[in-house]
C-alpha cells in the first residue's frame, strides 16, 4: 500500500509537470466556457471566486461527463479513502449527532451536543476539500490523456434535491464507481465486503446502490418538510429538525399503538418491541426520541425487511412495522442516505455504500446529499443570523489534515466565521431552497 501511494504521487508530480504546458490555452467559446460557469478557477482562497453549484438534475451533459470522469478517476486511483477515513473518524471530527453503526440491526451512538451542531459547517468543509481534490484528480486524468486539464475550473459537486426530484437525478443512478477500500468497523454483517476481517484492517469497498429499497425508509422528505424546517428561528431548533427530532404525526398514534399489539403478540420475545410499547404507552413527545427508543425502533424495521424478503413473508406483520413507523416524519439527513442506499434485495442485512459512515465517501450521492443540506443552510443562514453555538476550538474545522491534502493543495483549518460568510465562499448556488 505504502510503495503504491507513492507511485501515485510521483506520478501526480509528473502529470502537474505536464499540466503546465497547457497553460494559457483555453476551451473555447460556448455555453459551458470557463467564463460562463461562475468565474471559477484552480484558486481555492475563500473569496476569490465563486462558482455555481447546481441541482444534479439541471447539469448539462458536459458538466456530467466532466464530473463523472473526475470522480470515478478518483475513486480508482484510491484518493477517496483518506476522506473515509476521516468521515469514520468521529473522535478526532466530532461532526455528528449521532453515529450511524455498522451493525445489523442498525443501530446509533449519540453523540455530546457540540459534535451535533458541527455537523453542518465541518460538512462544508469537506465539501470544499472533496471539490478542491476532484478538480486537482481531473487535471491528472486530462493531463494523461491529452486533454486541455483547465476544465477542470468549471468542475462543481452538485447537490441532489431530493425533496422536489423525489428520486435521484436519472444519470446518478447508472452511475455507481467502483475501487477504494476502508477500514473495518465493529459490526459488519455477513455478506459485506468487510465481514470477518480484524477491525481496523482495510478491505476493498463493494459498492451498493439499491435507493427505495428499505422498507421503513422509502419515501423523501417534502417540499413542504424542509420549509418548516426552514421557519425554525434559531440554529438550534433548526439544526435539531434537521438532523435530531422526528416530526410526530400524532394523529398515526392509534394505528402506531394498535400496531405494537400485533407485534408483542407475535414476537413476544422481542425486547425492542416491548421497549416501544413502555415508550409510547402515552401519546408521544419529543421527549420519546432518545437512543434506546431509537435503537428498537431500527430493530423492528429491521425484523420487517426481513420478514417482507421472504418467499411467503407474513404480510400482517410487515404491514405493523410499516403502521409503527407512520407515527414519525423522520428528520431529511438520516432519511436521504437511508433512502439512498437502500438494502440489498437478497440479504436486509447489507445496506447501501452511503449508509456506512466508514466508506460512503465513494458514493457520489454522499457528496450531493450534503451539498443538499448545505444549501439548505446555506437558505436558511440568509433570512437568520444566528449561527451555530459553538465556542473554542469547535469553531475550527480541519476534515483532512495538512499533509492529507498537501497534494491537492487542501488539507487547510477553516473557520466557523469563514464558513459562515456567503460572500468569503469560494461557491454559491444557482438556487435557494423553495417549497
Amino acid at each position: 500500500m505504502t510503495r503504491e501511494r507513492h507511485r501515485r504521487a510521483s506520478a501526480r508530480g509528473i502529470i502537474a509537470a505536464a499540466t503546465a504546458a497547457w497553460a494559457g490555452l483555453s476551451l473555447g467559446c460556448g455555453a459551458d466556457a470557463p467564463g460562463d460557469a461562475g468565474g471559477a478557477s484552480g484558486d481555492t482562497t475563500p473569496g476569490a471566486h465563486q462558482i455555481v453549484r447546481k441541482s444534479a438534475s439541471a447539469m448539462t451533459s458536459a458538466e456530467i461527463d466532466r464530473f463523472e470522469r473526475a470522480y470515478e478517476y478518483a475513486v480508482a486511483q484510491g484518493f477517496f479513502d483518506v476522506f473515509n477515513d476521516e468521515h469514520y473518524d468521529h473522535h478526532r471530527n466530532r461532526h455528528h449527532g449521532a453515529d450511524l453503526q455498522a451493525t445489523s440491526p442498525m443501530t446509533v451512538m449519540v453523540m455530546d451536543q457540540a459534535s451535533g451542531y458541527r455537523l453542518l459547517p465541518w460538512h462544508r468543509a469537506f465539501l470544499l476539500e472533496a471539490e478542491q481534490m476532484l478538480r486537482a484528480a481531473l487535471r491528472e486524468r486530462d493531463a494523461a490523456e491529452g486533454v486541455d486539464p483547465s476544465e477542470a475550473d468549471l468542475l462543481f459537486i452538485p447537490y441532489w434535491d431530493a425533496a422536489h426530484d423525489q428520486d435521484l437525478p436519472h444519470w446518478v443512478h447508472g452511475f455507481e464507481p467502483r475501487g477504494g477500500t476502508a477500514i473495518v468497523p465493529p459490526g459488519l454483517p455477513e455478506g459485506h465486503a468487510g465481514h470477518g476481517k480484524e477491525v481496523g484492517a482495510r478491505y476493498e469497498i463493494a459498492f451498493g446502490r439499491w435507493p427505495g429499497k428499505n422498507l421503513v425508509f422509502d419515501t423523501l422528505p417534502a417540499p413542504e418538510h424542509i420549509g418548516r424546517i426552514l421557519a425554525e428561528g434559531t440554529f438550534a431548533d433548526f439544526y435539531d429538525a434537521l438532523d435530531v427530532t422526528p416530526e410526530l404525526r400524532v394523529e398515526s398514534y392509534p394505528r402506531a399503538r394498535s400496531a405494537l399489539s400485533v407485534l408483542e403478540a407475535k414476537l413476544p420475545d422481542s425486547a425492542a418491541v416491548r421497549a416501544l410499547i413502555d415508550a409510547f404507552s402515552q401519546p408521544p413527545s419529543g421527549s420519546q426520541s432518545g437512543e434506546e427508543t431509537t435503537n428498537a425502533l431500527f430493530e423492528i424495521g429491521w425484523i420487517g425487511a426481513v420478514e417482507a424478503q421472504k418467499a411467503a413473508p407474513d404480510q400482517e406483520l410487515v404491514g405493523a412495522v410499516k403502521d409503527v413507523y407512520s407515527l414519525f416524519n423522520f428528520m431529511p439527513h438520516v432519511r436521504m442516505h437511508l433512502w439512498a442506499g437502500g438494502l440489498d434485495p437478497a440479504n436486509a442485512d447489507v445496506r447501501g455504500t452511503v449508509t456506512y459512515f466508514n466508506e460512503l465517501t465513494v458514493d457520489p450521492v454522499f457528496w450531493m446529499l450534503h451539498g443538499e443540506l448545505d444549501r439548505t443552510w446555506y437558505t436558511w443562514e440568509k433570512a437568520h443570523a444566528d449561527e451555530p453555538p459553538l465556542e473554542g476550538d469547535d469553531r475550527s474545522f480541519s476534515p483532512l489534515t495538512a499533509s492529507e491534502g498537501a497534494w491537492y493543495g487542501g488539507g487547510k483549518a477553516h473557520t466557523l466565521d469563514e464558513l459562515t460568510a456567503h460572500g468569503g465562499l469560494p461557491y454559491t448556488y444557482d438556487a435557494l431552497f423553495e417549497e
